[in-house]
C-alpha cells in the first residue's frame, strides 16, 4: 500500500494550480506525446478537419493545432478557471466547451474527425469516470475516426527526466492510488501535483470495451521525434534520460 502525501495542489482545477501548470517547463511533453499525437491524428495531411481536445487544460496544445493546421479545435475541459486561461489565448478557430459530468456541453453526436485526450485519465482516480469518458468520446467522434491517449509510462516512475518526476520508485501502486508528479518549472523550482495510477493495459481494454477497433500502444523515442518533431525543440536539450527510457505512451484506437 503507498502512503499518502500532502500536495499543495490537490487538482489542477483550481486557478492556483492552473497558474503553476502554465509556468511548468512542458518540453518533453511536446517532444514526445503531443508531436506524436499530431502525427497519430495525421493533421498535417488533412484539411478542414474538425479535431476534439478533450481536457484542453490551459489551451497550449489546442492553440498549435489551430494555427499550425488550421484545424477547426473543439476543446473541452472541466474547469471553469482552466477554460477561462484557454480563451484568452485568442485561438482562431477554436470553441471552448465545459465539461460536465463526463459529457461536453454543447456538442452534437459524430461531429469531430479526430480526438486526442492528453494527461487526462491519469487525473481521474475512478474507473467509472473512465468508462464514461471513452463512451463520451465514441459519442463525439466521426466513424473511422482516430482517437489518440497520451499518458505517462508507469515503468518510469521514480525517474527524473527533463522536467518532471513521477512517482516514487520501489513504490508499488495498485489501480486509483495517488501519485505525486513533480514538475519542473521556469525558474528551475519544482511544483508537485497529484495523478493517479493506472497499469497501460487499463487504456486498450477500456476502449476496446467502448468499441473502438484498430487498438494500439507504443512508447515513442527521441530518435523518432528527431525526425519529425521541430527542430528548435528538439535541439533545446541532450534528451539523456529520455533516450534511456522512454517516458510516454501512446494508446491509440479507431471509432
Amino acid at each position: 500500500m503507498t502512503e499518502p502525501f500532502i500536495n499543495p495542489y490537490p487538482s489542477y482545477d483550481s486557478a492556483e494550480a492552473t497558474a503553476s501548470y502554465l509556468n511548468a517547463d512542458r518540453a518533453a511533453d511536446w517532444l514526445l506525446g503531443h508531436t506524436f499525437v499530431f502525427a497519430e491524428l495525421a493533421l498535417s495531411a488533412r484539411r478542414k478537419v474538425t479535431v476534439l481536445d478533450f481536457g484542453c487544460g490551459p489551451g497550449a496544445v489546442t492553440d498549435h493545432i489551430a494555427r499550425r493546421y488550421g484545424a477547426r479545435v473543439l476543446a473541452a475541459d472541466t474547469a471553469p478557471d482552466i477554460l477561462r486561461a484557454a480563451r484568452e489565448r485568442g485561438t482562431p478557430g477554436a470553441e471552448y466547451h465545459l465539461i460536465t459530468d463526463n459529457r461536453v456541453d454543447g456538442l452534437p453526436d459524430a461531429c469531430a474527425d479526430a480526438a486526442m485526450c492528453s494527461f487526462v485519465l491519469t487525473c481521474v482516480p475512478d474507473e467509472e469516470v473512465h468508462r464514461s469518458v471513452m463512451s463520451e468520446l465514441r459519442r463525439l467522434l466521426r466513424p473511422g475516426a482516430r482517437l489518440a491517449l497520451l499518458n505517462t509510462d508507469p515503468a518510469c516512475y521514480g525517474l527524473t527526466f527533463t522536467s518532471v518526476r513521477t512517482g516514487e520508485a520501489a513504490t508499488q501502486y495498485r489501480p486509483g492510488d495517488p501519485v505525486p508528479v513533480h514538475l519542473r518549472a521556469g525558474d528551475g523550482k519544482w511544483e508537485t501535483f497529484t495523478n493517479y495510477y493506472w497499469p497501460l493495459h487499463h487504456y486498450p481494454e477500456l476502449l476496446a470495451e467502448a468499441d473502438f477497433t484498430d487498438i494500439t500502444q507504443y512508447r515513442p523515442t527521441v530518435e523518432q521525434a528527431e525526425v519529425i518533431a521541430d527542430r528548435t525543440l528538439f535541439l533545446s536539450s541532450s534528451w539523456e534520460a529520455e533516450r534511456a527510457r522512454p517516458p510516454m505512451v501512446i494508446t491509440a484506437a479507431t471509432a
